[in-house]
């Protein structure tokens, strides 16, 4: 095997947190190879390590089976290796040929004709197509991540490391970016691809990596290995199955919605008179490419944007002037996107986060009595690991903190609940555990609005899928109702 990479026995701690164990990761040159694991399993920290973005306790690294020593991103990017993370290194301001030439700038006077032309040059081999005079904030996210793999190129990378890049994108640009990265191979081009989505590893990847809490678990040549398989040890064990979404609904009408204007934050109208209805128990996906409304539509139904019009109606009682703290009354419940902003506070215990926001509901008039009963329940229904409720909720890892979010807010009566992102930072199982709880408070008569960039996890788990696209609300036609690709085009506007 003609190896581009080999890390060999690679250590880390952080404090008390032993991040990596002794792994080791070999890549082929010129494939397209998955690294997956959970949240928290160490994939991101071995890709840094790669990367030169952080120093390992102990041991190797070699580049086409040269040893070196990678101390900084910059000694990692003149050994041909590039990497684009979950969160692009785009400046919106900047024109899309300043972006793609920012810090690797060929001498300290620009020459716009050359650079523009090698720009069109490097694009094109790629099929890739950009307006390099057009400012980077105009770019879609499909865009933003054909940006990040063109500045890889500019430096010519040979190995690239692509953390999560299809977490924004619709099922047809993942398939666009992956045919992209396909070329790249043949041309022998090495991609590693920190994915969660198991499906692109089985469709677009030759080889796999697991591991599991810092420790390396498994190689795979991908057709030698079984969805089932893999799945089973990324969790360590057995993996709840996911049953076939099947709607409850009843007769009641729960939330209408009609001609819904908000605006976004930048002023501009993001929310474009929308209408649509949803009866009491059922559970309803958001699909669509983050950016096009969903966080809008979302706020306003909570009551943080006031809509410029339109009426919010739930079960007959008309929301659109009414404030926060009486829809929380009435049965609404949050599992918000950004949990440090808006669902925890860091510096408090979890007793204390317990009541947070629910703080005027009959279960809490003792707030201190309340916090002792249902502080334990909430953590403990989807196993949220903590050294005690009296600890800070900052001393719980980032996806425990999001069970307990969960907890909380599927504990007290729901009515309406509003889930954006909801198994954000979650194994496998806990996903399942979040959308079972969901689903059976839909049983009992609650309406749930589940918002997720992953339009796999909303057709495993939600009864009817709407789109937004553009500020504007779509659903698909009856027959296409379960159809990942019609769905899909929907969310791009080809539908």
């Amino acid at each position: 095997m003609n190896l581009a990479v080999e890390m060999s026995q690679i250590s880390k701690r952080y404090g008390d947190v032993q991040a990596l164990d002794s792994v080791s990761l070999r890549v082929e040159k010129g494939t397209i190879h998955a690294l997956v694991g959970e949240n928290g399993a160490g994939k991101t920290t071995l890709m840094k390590a790669l990367y030169g973005a952080m120093s390992a306790d102990s041991g190797s690294v070699s580049i086409n089976g040269e040893p070196v020593t990678l101390k900084t991103s910059r000694e990692a990017i003149a050994k041909g290796i590039g990497m684009v993370s979950q969160h692009y290194g785009i400046i919106g301001e900047l024109t899309n040929l300043e972006n793609l030439i920012l810090g690797a700038e060929n001498g300290s006077i620009l020459t716009p004709v050359q650079n523009q032309q090698r720009a069109q040059d490097l694009a094109e081999r790629m099929g890739f197509q950009f307006d390099w005079n057009a400012e980077s904030s105009t770019l879609s996210p499909a865009g933003g991540q054909k940006l990040e793999i063109l500045k890889l190129l500019w430096r010519n990378s040979q190995i690239m490391i692509l953390d999560e890049p299809t977490a924004m994108l619709s099922p047809q640009d993942s398939d666009a970016l992956y045919a992209s990265l396909k070329q790249l191979a043949q041309q022998g081009t090495t991609i590693i691809v920190v994915t969660h989505r198991l499906p692109e590893v089985f469709e677009h990847c030759k080889r796999v990596t697991v591991v599991r809490g810092g420790r390396h678990i498994a190689d795979h040549e991908v057709t030698e290995v079984s969805a089932n398989q893999l799945a089973e040890e990324i969790v360590g064990g057995s993996v709840i199955e996911r049953p076939t979404p099947v709607s409850n609904s009843q007769p009641t009408d729960s939330l209408e919605v009609r001609d819904l204007e908000v605006k976004g934050d930048k002023g501009q109208i993001a929310v474009k008179s929308i209408s649509f209805a949803l009866k009491k128990g059922q559970l309803v996906g958001i699909a669509g490419v983050d950016g096009n409304g969903q966080r809008e539509l979302f706020h306003a139904i909570i009551g943080h944007a006031k809509p410029l019009s339109g009426i919010l109606t739930v079960e007959g009682s008309d929301w659109t002037q009414t404030s926060i703290a009486d829809r929380i009354i009435a049965g609404l419940r949050v599992i918000p996107e950004d949990r440090h902003h808006e669902g925890v506070i860091e510096d408090w215990s979890l007793f204390e986060n317990a009541s947070l926001g629910l703080q005027r509901l009959p279960e809490f008039s003792d707030i201190s009595a309340g916090q002792q009963e249902l502080g334990p329940t909430m953590a403990e229904k989807f196993s949220t690991k903590h050294g005690g409720l009296n600890q800070p909720m900052s001393s719980l890892s980032g996806g425990n903190q999001q069970r307990f979010v969960a907890g909380r807010a599927l504990q007290v009566a729901p009515n309406l609940i509003l889930a954006f992102q909801p198994a954000r930072g979650l194994d496998l199982n806990s996903t399942t555990k979040v959308y079972q709880e969901i689903r059976r408070r839909c049983d009992e008569g609650a309406t749930a609005i589940i918002v997720s960039f992953d339009l796999d996890e909303l057709l495993d788990f939600c009864d009817r899928i709407l789109v937004m696209n553009h500020g504007e609300m779509f659903e698909p036609k009856p027959e296409e109702a379960r159809d990942r690709a019609a769905i899909g085009r929907l969310m791009v506007g080809a539908g």
